[in-house]
């Protein structure tokens, strides 16, 4: 039987290695039996010794089997790399509704019944009005917790007010979204389906939760991709270059950026891996 392993999390507090939920991690991300079976043994071997040398270990271990795999398992770490500079999160979470289907407007001023309110993106279908207000963190560990949602409802309740009060000169919203990169507390959660909050997180909701929407509209960041580094992925991401999907028509580019042939056909090969693996 391996021994235990400890792993330091990011916030600093120790806890045991958990091997079913790692599995599930590597299952989710597309791994065979075969290769998450692999995986285990290595990493059992190796004794990682904080979740952020696993996810390195894990990540190296993984390139050897399949870049594209390797590249789902890399999401949660790539969200983080999109932040606030290079491609904002919000951005990239209107690109998400625009994708299944939704008219988007980022940045809007909306009328509240005592304050205006700048809300992030405001998305419309079928006449149907949502605002969603975005929190992005750029430390991994850190949780969107219940002062985010209770601050949201409010803004949301001072502009139903306001078209309430004058139905005919406000634009009218049906619901409030919270949408982040990380997870949601218990609190938050709590809160927000109490009050009717839509939450869009990393673990929440159980269905078409952030990375299972990631995966179903074929929105990998190429911030996801491992064979590229940090100044490459900001510099074609300012160049419009934001998705896995878009990298066959972005040759152009990586021969501007002076990419040799091979390398243009090792990143092409990994972004339709990943898009592929839906």
């Amino acid at each position: 039987m391996p021994k235990k392993i400890m792993i330091t999390k990011t916030s600093g507090k120790k806890e045991l290695f958990n091997i079913t939920k790692f599995e599930k991690s590597l299952r989710n991300c597309g791994a065979k039996p075969n290769t998450i079976n692999r995986i285990c043994k290595q990493i059992q071997k190796i004794k990682p010794q904080t979740t952020k040398e696993l996810h390195r270990k894990t990540i190296q271990l993984l390139k050897k089997e399949n870049l594209g795999i390797a590249a789902r398992y890399n999401l949660k770490k790539a969200l983080f790399e999109l932040g606030p500079a290079g491609f904002p999160f919000e951005k990239y979470v209107a690109e998400l509704f625009k994708a299944k289907g939704y008219t988007t407007r980022l940045n809007q001023l909306m009328v509240g019944l005592c304050v205006n309110h700048e809300v992030d993106i405001v998305v419309e279908q079928d006449k149907h009005h949502d605002m969603v207000e975005c929190k992005f963190h750029s430390r991994m560990g850190k949780k969107t917790d219940i002062k985010v949602t209770l601050y949201i409802q409010a803004r949301f309740e001072d502009i139903c007010a306001a078209w309430e009060k004058n139905p005919h000169d406000k634009h009218e919203i049906h619901h409030a979204w919270v949408a982040t990169n990380t997870q949601f507390t218990s609190e938050a959660i709590k809160y927000g389906t109490c009050v009717g909050l839509k939450l869009l997180g990393w673990n929440y909701p159980k269905k078409d939760n952030l990375p299972q929407l990631i995966d179903q509209l074929g929105m990998h960041p190429i911030t996801a991709l491992t064979t590229l580094n940090k100044r490459q992925k900001k510099e074609f991401i300012h160049e419009g270059f934001v998705l896995c999907s878009q990298a066959p028509q972005y040759t152009g580019l990586l021969i501007k950026f002076g990419f040799s042939d091979q390398k243009i056909a090792n990143l092409v090969s990994e972004a339709e891996a990943v898009c592929e693996l839906n």
